[in-house]
């Protein structure tokens, strides 16, 4: 049962859902569904993703269950991808607060997010995993110097050039970006030709902490 449509992201819709069938059970979980150009590209993302519920890391959000969903009204195939839900806001609400106040991030909850990424990281790299969409949104701050990875992006859709081009045209703020207009980017110079490697994560990392560090 579908509660509400969070922001969506730029190759997806997110949804929050729970279970219809237990009605007492509170636990709540994040759906991202991504639109495939056809089947063949909806099982081959579908079988990169699998990877993903072996993942068990304290600063890894946990995937729960991935699905092909065939949607009526749009006529069109989805990959479904389906998380923890922590409540929790990310870390670019906290960039952006600590910036409006304006106040630094303190010292030992950058030291204790380095450690928590470097460590998840090494991780997921070490299982040939990369995350290939590392950006403060996709960042979980779930305590005062917690954090935890999610929404991770397959080869097969971040590879999809016709998709991004999509996408550029119907958002304003990827029409600024590639107008080079005061837009963020935390894409190693690689990704922009659709390359991605664990190199790509680390200088994401980079960014996002520069970023942290300048509030």
């Amino acid at each position: 049962q579908v509660l509400e449509q969070l922001q969506p992201g730029a190759l997806g819709t997110v949804l929050v859902a729970e279970l219809k069938a237990e009605s007492s059970v509170k636990d709540k979980y994040v759906i991202k569904k991504v639109e495939c150009i056809d089947e063949r590209q909806a099982n081959e993302a579908l079988k990169e993703a699998m990877d993903l519920l072996k993942l068990r890391h304290s600063s890894i959000c946990a995937y729960k269950e991935l699905f092909v969903d065939w949607d009526n009204e749009v006529s069109s195939l989805f990959l479904c991808l389906v998380m923890q839900h922590s409540g929790q806001v990310d870390l670019s609400s906290l960039i952006k607060t600590k910036r409006q106040k304006p106040e630094k991030v303190a010292d030992m909850v950058m030291l204790n997010f380095l450690g928590q990424m470097v460590d998840a990281l090494f991780y997921i790299h070490k299982q040939n995993i990369v995350h290939r969409n590392l950006k403060p949104s996709n960042i979980l701050v779930t305590g005062e110097a917690s954090f935890m990875l999610c929404d991770f992006s397959t080869e097969t859709l971040m590879s999809d050039e016709w998709k991004w081009k999509r996408r550029v045209e119907e958002s304003r703020y990827f029409i600024l970006f590639f107008e080079k207009i005061q837009f963020k980017s935390w894409m190693a110079p690689e990704a922009f030709s659709f390359s991605f490697s664990e190199k790509s994560d680390i200088w994401s990392l980079g960014c996002i902490l520069l970023d942290m560090m300048t509030c």
